[in-house]
């Protein structure tokens, strides 16, 4: 299962950890783990090179881990953190045993 957990400070998105393979399928052609890689991958690049904010991204090369965080508050990277939460949310309820999403 693929787990998502979004963070909160001062009632602003600040950061999230995505892990785990949904289990969907076999990895190489899991479309619930490509699904969340791909809007993770969207929402940091487009916080870090088009918002240009200094963010902090560390990956497990290990294994299926993307932790992310926002160096400093910013609303527009809060809201797009936001809409991914609501994506992900979404695929939860269209695949519930395979994504899992938690807001702190």
């Amino acid at each position: 299962m693929t787990i998502a957990t979004f963070v909160k400070k001062n009632g602003n998105f600040c950061g999230f950890h995505i892990c785990g393979h949904s289990g969907y399928s076999e990895e190489g052609s899991d479309i619930v783990c490509a699904a969340v890689s791909a809007m993770a991958m969207l929402t940091i690049n487009t916080v870090s090179e088009e918002f240009g904010l200094e963010t902090e991204v560390t990956a497990d090369e290990n294994g299926p881990v993307i932790d992310f965080k926002l160096k400093t508050e910013n609303r527009y990277a809060s809201a797009l953190i936001s809409g991914l939460a609501n994506e992900l949310s979404a695929l939860e309820n269209d695949y519930p045993n395979y994504v899992r999403v938690i807001i702190n």
